[in-house]
């Protein structure tokens, strides 16, 4: 009897073990999937490496044109910007060298450590690793949306690392930021974050100097000395000729008298040509002293309305696209094209959505706060934009008890209705309430959803 009670006993741990390695093999990541980060790596770097070439040559063309760009408010908000992002790059590149030389003192390199997560782990979790990192790009975040100039055209850097406290993933799950971005995963997959992060910083570093560029007339080229063609944006814009060619040790200057026409000069310091959205009255020329129709004449290809309000010049676009703004001098008898310049006109950005009121910037929320809220609202970090373009038309809310979704409703317009109400009246402790399916149309005529806002009660 003792010995077939042995035999039950084993087999029972036997078979638990088994059951064990069976759910290890189901949760394991593939070998194949963490090798591939270690060369999608190998590529950030080397894309980091040929952005800060061109950041190196763009730092040059600003230093060559500082006087001028700091008469520019535009200009100086870009630069200010791109600053505060090369100081997010040293912090940053400093984390990844401290890792680099943690690996080095415990003898041991990324490629031994890629499969591994403990080591990195611990060196991530040091005043040194993660938090520094964390700190800096909150305060990056905040710094960009409060500068007066933004360049909205491209992606932000919270819209390609999620810059929150807290992180919901696809499935609905909620980790702190340092969490879902870095601990309890490989080191392949942690150092490749890190790269990523840094790479994205250098290239909104590089967007930002050029856009400051751009205020006085440079944009990115290709140019060679040896075929004296000009190539922007892939158009062919203009020969030179030898003796147009700057020399090693000249500056970007312009060399004729035409520059320094009063007319020329107040058109480039008063015209506004970034961020122009669709649908938007936008304020494109500021503060200008000369007369339409009688010192300069505009003419915009295709033909938009242009509608003056004291010395300041506002056009709406229709459509999106690429537009052509011809500036003409009519101070003598004969009437001469000044320069032209191409606008780009983008479409409206996804509005961001939100519970209106104080305290409702967290998972967390009482039902007293969310009663006080009384409705959505949506609005656009556009331009310092004042308004929404646009309307709330609709939206779902879901209430989840106990796991299950217990009651739903609709809700038309962004005013909490009385179904609403009571819905959220009835909420009790740690139960979900989420607004879903959020239904915008906006001025330029599309309609736009919104991802789901979730709370969870806590009293």
């Amino acid at each position: 009897m003792a010995e077939g009670h042995v035999d039950v006993k084993r087999y029972q741990i036997i078979s638990l073990l088994y059951i064990v390695f069976i759910c290890f093999s189901v949760i394991n990541i593939k070998m194949s999937v963490l090798d591939s980060n270690i060369w999608t790596i190998k590529s950030f770097q080397s894309l980091i490496k040929e952005e800060l070439k061109k950041v190196e040559i763009s730092n040059q063309v600003v230093q060559d044109n500082l006087d001028t760009l700091n008469t520019l408010p535009k200009a100086q908000g870009y630069l200010k910007v791109s600053s505060r992002l090369a100081k997010s790059y040293q912090v940053v590149d400093g984390v990844i060298k401290y890792v680099d030389d943690e690996f080095k003192k415990n003898k041991t390199t990324l490629l031994k450590q890629f499969n591994s997560r403990n080591l990195i782990e611990e060196i991530l979790r040091t005043p040194k690793g993660i938090a520094v990192i964390e700190k800096d790009l909150f305060e990056l975040s905040d710094f960009i949306k409060k500068a007066p100039y933004k360049l909205t055209s491209f992606p932000s850097l919270d819209s390609v690392i999620p810059i929150m406290p807290q992180v919901t993933s696809i499935k609905g799950k909620v980790d702190e930021w340092d969490y879902y971005m870095f601990m309890h995963k490989p080191s392949a997959i942690s150092y490749m974050q890190l790269e990523r992060i840094k790479l994205l910083i250098t290239k909104q570093q590089l967007l930002y100097q050029e856009a400051a560029l751009s205020e006085i007339g440079y944009e990115p080229t290709y140019f060679s000395k040896g075929n004296p063609k000009l190539y922007i944006l892939k158009e062919l814009v203009k020969e030179y000729k030898p003796e147009q060619i700057l020399a090693d040790d000249e500056k970007a200057v312009a060399k004729t008298d035409e520059i320094y026409d009063e007319l020329f000069k107040s058109i480039i310091n008063s015209l506004h040509t970034e961020n122009i959205f669709v649908g938007l009255n936008t304020t494109f020329i500021t503060d200008f002293k000369f007369a339409m129709g009688k010192d300069f004449s505009l003419e915009v290809v295709p033909q938009t309305k242009i509608t003056q309000v004291g010395n300041d010049y506002k056009i709406t676009f229709s459509k999106t696209g690429e537009y052509l703004l011809k500036f003409y001098d009519l101070r003598s008898e004969i009437k001469k094209l000044l320069f032209d310049k191409k606008i780009v006109v983008n479409p409206l950005p996804d509005p961001l959505v939100r519970v209106k009121g104080d305290n409702l910037n967290t998972y967390n929320i009482s039902v007293k706060d969310l009663l006080a809220a009384e409705r959505l609202e949506a609005n656009l970090e556009i331009n310092n934009l004042k308004y929404f373009p646009g309307r709330i038309n609709s939206f779902k809310v879901v209430k989840i008890h106990n796991g299950k979704e217990e009651e739903s409703i609709n809700n038309y317009g962004e005013l909490f209705q009385s179904t609403t109400q009571k819905v959220l009246g009835s909420l009790k402790k740690n139960d979900l309430i989420i607004f879903d399916n959020i239904n915008m149309s906006l001025i330029d005529g599309s309609t736009r959803t919104s991802p789901p806002i979730i709370y969870k009660i806590t009293d």
